[in-house]
């Protein structure tokens, strides 16, 4: 597979030789079940204090009252008092599931399943079709994935950024993301100055070729988001996958 390679003007230039790996066959399953379990790596266990809502002295007032038995706050002349409390489903009182700290959110992925994921999300990226089932507007001219020069990765200040992605008339879709958060990928080959002043433009995000995931690549477990690489990012994932073609497809 080939892409064209675009300058910062938005021009095509001689086609590239793309890896392997955009070669390997898109599997929607996949990538949806390892972006959620690799969601949860992300998740912190969140807990409560037992003695939440409990910590009053309550008792109920049995019968002969007209008045449900359900516990009630002790003592007079407060606003608390004769309230009900202690209990669950009434005001300031204890939740009646609440979330504990000992849950196990943590869930494990196979690592040859976790390399296939990503292989078949960065073939995703190389499909019009599923990009633009995704929402990105594109122009029709625009080759997926978008191959940019490596000059492009020298870009250091968020209004240049912009100005090539406009020479790429994304125009509209960088309109889009002003309501809809997830925009465009780029994928550099290193920590830049350009990884740096992409990530400050409202809508879009910049990865290393080193840790894109299919977090990165299918947000919400839904392959097909918009990429823009670099030539030296491309050469970067021909590296990391080397030699992983005959599970990754």
């Amino acid at each position: 597979m080939k892409a064209p390679v675009y300058d910062l003007e938005g021009k095509k230039g001689r086609k590239t030789e793309l890896p392997e790996i955009f070669d390997s066959r898109v599997n929607s399953t996949l990538i949806n079940r390892a972006f959620w379990i690799m969601f949860t790596h992300n998740l912190q266990p969140q807990g409560r204090d037992p003695m939440a809502g409990m910590k009053v002295s309550a008792l109920s007032w049995n019968t002969g009252h007209g008045m449900s038995r359900i516990a009630r706050i002790k003592g007079a002349g407060t606003r608390r008092a004769g309230q009900a409390g202690g209990v669950a489903g009434v005001v300031k009182g204890r939740l009646t599931h609440p979330p504990t700290s000992l849950k196990v959110v943590y869930k494990k992925i196979n690592k040859r399943e976790k390399i296939s994921a990503t292989m078949s999300a960065l073939a995703a990226t190389a499909s019009s079709d599923m990009v633009s089932l995704r929402g990105h507007k594109i122009d029709q001219d625009i080759s997926v994935p978008i191959v940019l020069v490596d000059e492009f990765e020298s870009l250091s200040k968020t209004k240049d950024i912009i100005q090539a992605l406009l020479k790429l008339k994304l125009n509209e879709e960088l309109e889009r993301v002003k309501e809809k958060g997830v925009g465009p990928l780029i994928v550099t080959s290193t920590r830049n100055s350009l990884y740096r002043a992409a990530n400050n433009i409202s809508g879009l995000e910049a990865v290393t070729a080193s840790d894109v995931s299919v977090l990165h690549l299918a947000p919400g477990g839904v392959p097909g988001r918009l990429a823009i690489y670099t030539k030296s990012s491309l050469k970067a994932l021909a590296k990391r996958f080397d030699g992983v073609g005959a599970y990754g497809r």
